[in-house]
């Protein structure tokens, strides 16, 4: 008897099928339909495997919230659904965790609207998780400064980036993210940046909530 392939073992899983018809259900859209379809084309038995987890616990979550999910506003609803989606796309472990973050928040999220999650959804489809964890731990400063300054001592609001190391290499993908902007016309922030004003709603939904 020929081994069974991994295709044949993901389109076997209960587990993950399960998940994905629950959320179907919740998050229900064309695309929706089409999850549990999408969970037996997941090629890497790692990836899977990761994924499963995730969609379980998200089920679990949205299972467990049945009162707030018959009252989620359409931009709650839009979020979650994206947020899945990008799910059924992500290999990397501690993104996956975040994403797991966005459902658990999302649920609480009411005062978002339409536009909100519209950026913040292709925000979160595309950032890194190491780009999240630049963001969370430096959130506090007030401006930065990318590679070093040769004049004045800067204040202990601002942050320096060196040139040539990570961080700058993840400031230029959140630039490109448009979290990352010039700080502002006045002369005193000349050379300066800072994070976007959607930077603090991004972190509510990324971040592990309290309980």
């Amino acid at each position: 008897m020929k081994p069974e392939t991994t295709l044949e073992k993901v389109a076997g899983n209960l587990a993950t099928e399960s998940a994905l018809t629950v959320l179907s259900v919740v998050t229900s859209s064309p695309l929706a339909a089409l999850l549990p379809v999408l969970s037996k084309s997941l090629a890497s038995e790692r990836h899977r495997k990761r994924v499963e987890e995730a969609l379980a616990g998200i089920s679990s979550v949205l299972e467990s919230h049945a009162e707030i999910l018959r009252n989620l506003t359409d931009s709650q609803y839009k979020l979650i659904n994206e947020t899945v989606l990008t799910i059924l796309q992500t290999t990397n472990s501690e993104k996956l965790k975040y994403l797991q973050n966005v459902v658990r928040n999302g649920l609480r999220a009411a005062d978002l609207n339409q536009q909100d999650v519209t950026v913040l959804s292709r925000i979160i489809r595309d950032i890194s998780a190491e780009e999240v964890d630049f963001l969370i731990r430096n959130f506090s400063f007030e401006k930065i400064q990318l590679g070093m300054t040769t004049g004045n001592a800067l204040p202990k609001t601002v942050l320096t980036v060196s040139t040539g190391g990570q961080d700058e290499l993840l400031m230029s993908g959140l630039m490109s993210l448009g979290l990352v902007i010039s700080a502002g016309p006045k002369i005193s922030d000349s050379g300066l940046l800072r994070f976007s004003n959607g930077v603090a709603k991004l972190i509510a939904l990324l971040k592990k909530p309290a309980n």
